[in-house]
């Protein structure tokens, strides 16, 4: 029996220390994840409220009458060539070093110990850059302190202290450039008049800071001390303030500001050198050339952007306040809003793709060496875990219904939008198996056919001669023309001009409709913001689009204009977009594609009554009101033309061209019904970027003796015909 005892009390302690043991790992596990579940919450209501605030910027580009979208940041990226990214690259690595050398200047001082080897510390300087953003307020940048006392070494106060440090020499080095800014003559008034107060506003948090470190951390240390016994609560923070507040009187006393000034000038440059490499490289790509911005305005957006990044707002990675803060400076320096906003939400997403390909890297040296064998820090108490527990499900819902409808939105806006971007401006087709067909095709048929063309560059408009095939071009101006419309008596034409040099045809605002003279050449503005004009039958009135919601009749002899329609009026909604009217000059009724609030094609009686026709687009009246046509679902590529004569019969069938070229757009009847001339590619479906061939088609023929009139593989868009 005595045996028996002598080995039952080590039973006992296996079995105890087995439980205690197995209690530990249930308490880790607990702990690990509540850690990981408040990690996702604050991750989705970061990523939602980065998203929203872009939302916003979205929305108010919308406002501005402009667009802005994923398709417009995808082709601004595609202008980033390899070789500038590796510039780039170059340029954050030579940072990443001065960065590191400072590091190292002032950590020796802060620790009043010998320095710290290099090579850990630029590890741990990678992982900064990439961190530094994660967190709002720059709050990232304690991981960086934390990381310096695993790999390290260094002392929580001391790090600290260095960081602290660090972050006061970056703002002071601002101030002189502003200040140099504000002086400058040849600075735009508006950027001197605000960077003035930029200048004395950082001044301001200079001064402020650097009392709060040094005299004012001090007392405060000494105060806490001497009103804390050494065994009372509050002991431990007095201590960490006392060593805090000595670790940065060593850096003051350690006679190394001025070369950390100088490292800090060299670093600034390298930072701001390579992000305007960058905003540089977008802006040059196409679509983004109105964009283009001086080397001081684009170095106060930076220095904006870098302001709204450091905000105490909890977004990820600061997307959606850095761009906020460098647009607003831009839209005040008189930068387009969309433009703005594109350009830095690309030079974001570059650039932390390559700070975060660094950190990532150097965080995984981080832990695969000895640098990172330490024990995880502890999580928050079972008070935190219950504050979040009831709010849990409700906020990740909410911020993952968020997310995905932000999402949602932007795939939709590039799925339809990819003409956010000027098209390439192509080349002739050699190889045209189809010009012998048009040739004899169009033998016997007298006139012209004139539309919108980018083979020289962005649209202007050209004309085809249909008795030779010869092609002229009647504008040549640098911005996009398109609708060109002939009129009545063929000498003039008119037609619509973009606002600025790239305007997408999804855009109804900026644009002006011009009046083009054939026979000498002369054109003047006729209406501002408006589009999608066209002729009345006498030739003395010209009909608009503007700004998307109202149809406005011009008096070409005086220069009058009266609104005939508006979204808002009658029985059209308020909200709804007139696209591409059409004005009956017999009934007075007008035929036009509803988008916005309500989707669908309409007539509006001249009482505002409104009939329905149905779906698809391009509604338009024949001569002599004999029916309405318009493009619509069906066909062999999911469209075709159809008719109707309104309040009799349904749509029926028009015409479906054969393969390939049988995606069908931009109808266009000849004064006397006998022609209609089109658009039409072989796949493509954006009007001013897809490969569409003008067609010539006798209405009195099948399809497939539609006529193909041009052979190149640009856009041709919105054709209109003139019969001798």
């Amino acid at each position: 029996m005595a045996g028996v005892y002598r080995v039952c009390p080590m039973q006992g302690m296996i079995v105890r220390g087995f439980l205690r043991a197995s209690r530990d790992n249930m308490l880790m596990l607990g702990q690990s994840k509540t850690f990981i579940s408040q990690s996702l919450i604050r991750l989705v209501l970061a990523t939602s409220l980065s998203l929203a605030l872009l939302a916003i910027l979205l929305h108010l580009i919308a406002r501005s009458g402009s667009e802005a979208n994923l398709v417009m940041v995808y082709q601004a990226l595609k202008g980033v060539t390899a070789e500038v990214f590796s510039l780039y690259a170059l340029i954050v690595g030579a940072n990443m070093v001065l960065r590191t050398l400072r590091y190292h200047l002032i950590l020796p001082a802060s620790t009043g110990q010998h320095g710290v080897a290099f090579w850990p510390l630029f590890v741990v300087t990678g992982v900064r850059n990439m961190v530094v953003d994660l967190l709002p307020a720059r709050l990232g940048e304690l991981i960086f302190v934390t990381m310096l006392k695993k790999g390290c070494g260094v002392s929580i106060p001391a790090g600290l202290a260095t960081l602290a440090l660090s972050l006061l020499l970056d703002i002071f080095i601002l101030i002189p450039v502003l200040l140099a800014v504000s002086l400058l003559p040849l600075a735009t008034p508006a950027l001197q008049q605000g960077s003035l107060p930029a200048a004395l506003l950082m001044g301001g948090l200079w001064v402020v800071g650097a009392v709060v470190l040094w005299p004012g951390l001090r007392l405060l240390a000494r105060w806490a001390q001497a009103r804390t016994r050494p065994d009372g609560m509050m002991a431990r923070p007095a201590r960490f303030l006392l060593a805090l507040s000595e670790a940065l009187t060593r850096c003051r006393q350690g006679r190394i500001l001025g070369r950390a000034l100088l490292l800090t000038v060299a670093i600034r440059v390298l930072k701001y050198g390579g992000l305007y490499l960058l905003f540089d490289a977008v802006v040059a790509s196409p679509g983004m050339v109105a964009v283009g911005a001086d080397f001081i305005d684009v170095l106060v957006a930076l220095i904006a952007s870098e302001a709204g990044a450091s905000l105490p707002m909890p977004t990820l990675m600061s997307f959606g306040t850095y761009e906020a803060g460098g647009a607003a400076a831009l839209v005040l320096l008189g930068y387009p809003l969309a433009g703005a906003v594109i350009t830095l939400l690309s030079v974001h997403i570059a650039s932390q793709v390559l700070d975060y390909s660094v950190g990532c890297a150097c965080l995984g040296l981080f832990f695969l060496t000895r640098m990172g064998n330490s024990n995880v820090a502890s999580v928050a108490g079972s008070r935190s875990v219950g504050r979040w527990t009831r709010w849990r499900a409700p906020l990740v819902f909410i911020g993952l219904l968020g997310a995905f409808g932000l999402s949602l939105y932007q795939f939709d806006r590039v799925r339809i939008a990819q003409s956010q971007v000027a098209p390439a401006t192509g080349q002739p087709v050699t190889n045209a198996p189809d010009g012998a067909k048009a040739a004899a095709a169009i033998t016997g048929v007298s006139g012209w056919v004139v539309w919108s063309s980018n083979r020289f560059g962005n649209h202007d408009i050209l004309k085809m001669n249909l008795t030779d095939r010869s092609i002229s071009r009647l504008t040549h101006h640098p911005h996009a023309e398109s609708f060109p419309r002939i009129s009545p008596n063929g000498r003039q034409i008119v037609f619509a001009r973009s606002r600025e040099p790239w305007v997408p045809l999804r855009n109804p605002i900026p644009w002006d409709v011009y009046l083009l003279d054939l026979d000498s050449g002369h054109e003047r503005r006729l209406a501002e913001f408006a589009t999608a004009p066209t002729w009345s039958a006498d030739g003395r009135h010209v009909f608009f689009q503007r700004r998307g919601s109202e149809f406005v009749k011009l008096n070409l002899a005086n220069g009058e204009e009266h609104v005939l329609f508006r979204a808002g009026m009658g029985d059209i909604p308020a909200g709804v977009e007139l696209q591409t009217p059409s004005l009956s000059p017999f009934s007075g009724r007008l035929a036009s594609t509803w988008r916005g609030a309500r989707r669908m094609t309409a007539i509006v009686k001249l009482d505002g009554t409104v009939q329905p026709v149905g779906e698809g687009c391009q509604l338009a009246w024949a001569p002599q009101d004999a029916f309405v046509y318009w493009v619509d679902h069906g066909g062999l590529m999911q469209n075709r033309l159809y008719r109707q004569l309104p309040g009799a019969g349904s749509p029926v069938p028009w015409l479906d061209l054969p393969p390939p070229y049988s995606h069908e757009y931009f109808p266009k009847l000849s004064k006397d019904g006998r022609y209609l001339v089109l658009g039409a590619s072989a796949g493509g479906h954006e009007h001013d970027v897809a490969d569409y061939e003008i067609f010539l088609w006798p209405t009195d023929m099948s399809a497939d003796r539609a006529v193909r009139l041009t052979f190149h593989s640009g856009n041709d868009n919105w054709p209109d015909i003139f019969l001798e």
